[in-house]
């Protein structure tokens, strides 16, 4: 397991990039040249739909569904078996797009994530308590 020190949470991911590495693009809705091969795709898929969730944020539609997920998920990357993490993307409805980016440091991930939950609430015009049903950043 990966554990960074707990000042490194304080950082933005691009410090912690700069320190840890960059994430690797794992997957992505538009993207046809990712560091995983197409055919890998439903391996890592699988894996992080079945990996252990740390955190996640969600936005509701008007209707009620989700209509946004992001998650840190741990998973165990299916062809080293070695832990992870992962900032798993998604929204719904026709034209939606995903996407996932993993570390093996999980401040990394963490920063990434809080950077996506702060961007997607700002894209949307509205404040996290507002937006947000399931969060917990603030």
């Amino acid at each position: 397991m990966s554990v960074a020190p707990v000042e490194a949470a304080l950082k933005p991911w691009w410090e912690l990039s700069a320190q840890f590495g960059e994430p690797r693009a794992v997957m992505h809705h538009r993207i046809y040249s990712t560091t995983v091969p197409r055919e890998q795709h439903d391996a890592y898929a699988f894996n992080i739909a079945g990996g252990k969730v740390l955190r996640e944020s969600g936005i509701r539609t008007a209707e009620g569904a989700w209509g946004q997920t992001i998650r840190v998920v741990e998973y165990l990357e299916p062809v080293t078996l070695a832990t992870r993490y992962a900032l798993d993307f998604w929204t719904g409805g026709r034209g939606g797009k995903w996407y996932v980016v993993d570390h093996t440091t999980r401040a990394v991930i963490e920063a990434v994530y809080i950077a996506a939950v702060r961007m997607e609430a700002e894209n949307a015009g509205h404040g996290l308590a507002d937006h947000f049903t399931v969060t917990d950043v603030v």
